[in-house]
């Protein structure tokens, strides 16, 4: 990698770190998802379990690999939340933060009226695409371990606290952590490279970025409702498909990543 492109991926993420239109959401949602949900969670399995009313009316704990025979109540809740409600959450975050960043990065540049100068800047299109691809995906993807982090602390605590040990992470966190997310976070950048040469203006390509949510929204909710459960195979499949998107994408991308688009 050139200093030219070293450069530009420092200045993005500068400019994004100091940006909290940008900044501000990266930051807080992470936190309600990976800490004061799970917390929020953990308090009431061990205080109000109550209030969560009867555990076994719930469709997804009848589909579960786990039972009630194995693990009381309260180990029960902690477990499928974690194998089952959370990672639909986390692949959320990567998501968001890509098409954040992206957003800010691509459009960004466009509507403060900058990118032209860094077409004229001496490193070739393609160099300055794959800066810009990885000047987006760093810190996107930093984030998401930062998030994993933050999250295991908070179960791992639930872990010694209702199992007497550690119980994260599982290979399926792993699986989606070290495979799933790196993809994810791809996607969503390679899409917001392809919107940018239609937006104008960060909020428009924010608008525009919202139909790759929906199908993670609809995931968590087929998830919640006990319609399929993902495994460590569906994690394995879904990471080779979203690639496979994601190498047809970035040919797609790269094509409108040229001067006469984006200007």
């Amino acid at each position: 990698m050139t200093k030219g492109q070293k450069a530009i991926m420092s200045k993005d993420i500068r400019e994004i770190t100091s940006n909290k239109q940008i900044f501000l959401p990266m930051f807080i949602v992470p936190i309600i998802f990976m800490l004061v949900l799970p917390t929020v969670l953990i308090l009431s399995v061990k205080y109000g379990m109550d209030a969560i009313g009867n555990i076994n009316g719930f469709q997804l704990l009848k589909k579960l690999p786990i039972t009630s025979q194995e693990y009381n109540t309260n180990q029960l809740m902690i477990l499928t939340a974690l194998e089952y409600i959370f990672p639909s959450l986390f692949i959320l975050l990567p998501i968001m933060n890509s098409t954040i960043i992206g957003a800010s990065s691509f459009v960004g540049e466009k509507e403060h009226k900058t990118l032209e100068t860094l077409l004229y800047t001496p490193i070739s299109i393609e160099e300055l695409f794959l800066s810009k691809i990885m000047g987006v995906f760093i810190p996107a993807y930093i984030l998401s371990i930062a998030s994993f982090i933050l999250f295991g602390i908070v179960m791992n605590a639930a872990g010694i606290m209702f199992f007497s040990k550690l119980i994260f992470p599982s290979v399926k966190w792993l699986l989606i952590l070290l495979w799933l997310t790196p993809g994810v976070t791809l996607l969503g950048i390679t899409f917001m490279v392809i919107i940018s040469a239609k937006a104008e203006t960060f909020q428009e390509a924010q608008q525009m970025s919202a139909f790759i949510v929906i199908p993670v929204v609809i995931m968590i909710i087929a998830q919640s409702t006990g319609l399929f459960l993902i495994n460590n195979f569906i994690i394995l499949v879904s990471g080779l498909v979203i690639f496979f998107i994601d190498f047809i994408m970035i040919k797609k991308a790269s094509k409108t990543f040229s001067p006469e688009k984006l200007i």
